[in-house]
């Protein structure tokens, strides 16, 4: 049952509403609405306002509440039975029976393309864009989806990981579309998602020439392109100037320390990665610790953040902070665990279930350089080894090896694959197939160190003998007693890199063009790992590098050769002398 107010009450309530409404004053406005609700206790309109505004300030269960119950008034009213849905997924309740009701919705109305742009922006609240991309989809057999519908399947297809498919509809509707500007920002983000960095700063540089105003709204994304690109001094001006117009945006601070660190500014640099994104954290720590004030005698949380790769990079801070007189906790994941003890002795390693452990102060591992900096300066503490594992287990792994006159070499060729992350990321992988002209190199026994998916590539491999003994690793410990028996380590940018990198073994990363911020522009050398040599690709595959390191690893295996002589040789004096 719908009450329909005077014309004369409507008219006196909404301009009570707008001025308050004007004045951003919810609560009032709340009240205003709920107390005419209350004289007319059938005006659904006046629910359907409440769950507007509570909506509005993301106060979900109440404008679930409000818009059920305008809905039992009126139960055909489509708008109102969308932002109900809408509410729903919010809060995350029955989000598989929410969408199922939207897919009907959207089939049922699918001639009204207004609709369904509607019901499939609601979807997306859902995140499940696999499902917003199969109804968009399905909608095309049989209509003409226009730019609006188009870029929302863009942007699914972003966020279901299919990276080309979504850049390629937003080229299409920045070429083809009247208002194809308008969607220059975005194609900009599928860009550098794909690593088309110069196709981005290419576009943006246009867009300063013919729509200033929209390149304006690009310059994080001309930021990023231009740290790609390793022209970072560059980067930081864009950057800079996007945030002249955008002080408050984090991203692009973030994004502004990332070109720092990449150019070696690591004073601002530091501070301004601290603005890293929600899911880079750990959440739920408490009382941060910044180096502002003195530990001594306090405990201090230090928990791992990121990849193992980023965590086996900052344990070198550590022994700094024990220095502090802190009682250290060290939260790792298991697979740390025991290397870190063994290289740590003094400090107490902990399970990653913070919530159990009772702690003064807290600081993540890469807020570290950060903290330490009053006492220890903005430069890289360089000495290796500074991880050991333990002896009983690099003598465990010796014994494995047969006896050999040849230089022993561990291979890591593919890293974790995160499709959210884009097809760049996948770039920092190569496969066994394209190391065959590495492993075709004499005089070299060759070691598998690969874990994951990537390690089945050794059922079907038909080259040259690769020992495969990684079945009896169970740890990153195990990992480092085994990379302790070799003599070289050859990675793809992965947490191996940086462990044989920690533990001081001669180790050659083979990485894409553009980089990480960590290892610096046009260098083959790091200040990080000073065992460690680069050898950086062209833009697109690893193809470049793995050909660079085949040319280059038989002067590596003739000099190890002639040191093995000469350590030999230097053996046998001192027995002849005794």
């Amino acid at each position: 049952m719908k009450t329909t107010l005077s014309i004369s009450e409507i008219t006196k309530i909404g301009n009570k509403l707008k001025t308050l409404s004007q004045k951003n004053n919810y609560k009032a406005t709340i009240e205003e609405i709920k107390k005419n609700i209350k004289k007319h206790p059938h005006w659904a309109d006046g629910y359907s306002l409440l769950g507007d505004i509570y909506t509005s300030i993301a106060h979900y269960e109440e404008s679930y509440s409000a818009y059920s119950k305008a809905l039992e008034l009126d139960p055909d009213n489509l708008q109102w039975k969308l932002s109900l849905l809408l509410s729903q997924l919010e809060m995350g309740r029955d989000v598989e029976l929410a969408l199922n009701e939207l897919l009907h919705l959207f089939i049922k109305n699918s001639e009204d393309e207004d609709i369904c742009i509607k019901i499939a922006s609601i979807m997306v609240s859902g995140k499940h864009p696999k499902i917003t991309i199969a109804a968009i989809k399905w909608r095309a057999q049989n209509h003409k989806n226009g730019d609006v519908l188009s870029s929302i399947l863009a942007n699914q297809l972003l966020e279901a990981g299919l990276i080309s498919e979504g850049c390629e509809i937003y080229l299409n509707l920045f070429r083809s579309s009247p208002h194809g500007v308008l969607y220059a920002p975005q194609l900009g983000v599928a860009l550098i998602r794909i690593g088309a960095f110069q196709t981005c700063a290419d576009i943006v540089e246009s867009l300063r020439k013919n729509s200033p105003e929209t390149a304006a709204l690009m310059l994080n994304e001309y930021g990023i392109a231009l740290a790609g690109l390793n022209r970072s001094r560059e980067a930081q001006v864009a950057l800079r100037e996007y945030l002249d117009s955008h002080p408050e945006s984090q991203a692009a601070k973030f994004n502004l320390g990332q070109a720092l660190l990449k150019g070696g500014e690591y004073e601002e640099g530091w501070k301004l990665i601290e603005f890293s994104p929600p899911e880079f954290k750990i959440q739920g720590v408490n009382n941060p610790w910044k180096g502002d004030f003195s530990i001594n005698g306090k405990t201090l949380l230090l928990y791992g953040e990121q990849g193992f790769g980023d965590m086996l990079q900052f344990l070198r801070y550590i022994p700094y902070v024990e220095k502090l007189g802190a009682n250290i906790a060290l939260s790792v994941p298991e697979n740390l665990k025991r290397l870190c003890q063994a290289s740590f002795p003094d400090i107490k390693i902990i399970e990653t279930d913070l919530k159990k452990i009772e702690y003064d102060y807290s600081c993540s591992l890469l807020s570290l350089p950060l903290s330490l900096s009053s006492q220890i300066g903005y430069e890289i503490p360089s000495s290796v080894p500074y991880l050991y594992p333990n002896q009983n287990d690099i003598e465990k792994f010796s014994k494995i090896f047969g006896k050999t006159n040849n230089l022993r070499v561990g291979l890591v060729w593919s890293g974790e694959n995160r499709p959210r992350h884009g097809l760049n990321y996948k770039n920092r992988s190569a496969s066994l197939k394209m190391f065959s002209k590495i492993i075709d190199i004499e005089n070299i026994d060759f070691v598998s160190l690969q874990l994951g998916n990537p390690k089945k590539e050794l059922l079907q491999w038909n080259g040259k003998n690769i020992f495969d003994p990684m079945n009896t690793v169970s740890d990153m410990e195990d990992t480092a007693a085994l990379i302790f028996n070799l003599d070289l380590i050859i990675s793809v940018d992965t947490s191996v890199a940086h462990l044989a990198g920690a533990l001081g073994k001669p180790v050659w990363m083979i990485t894409r063009s553009d980089c990480c911020w960590r290892w610096l522009e046009g260098r083959e050398d790091t200040p990080w790992y000073p065992t460690m040599r680069i050898f950086r690709s062209q833009p697109g595959s690893l193809h470049h590098a793995i050909e660079l390191v085949a040319a280059s690893l038989p002067d590596f295996v003739t000099t190890w050769q002639q040191n093995s002589l000469l350590k030999g040789m230097s053996h046998e004096l001192r027995h002849q002398a005794l």
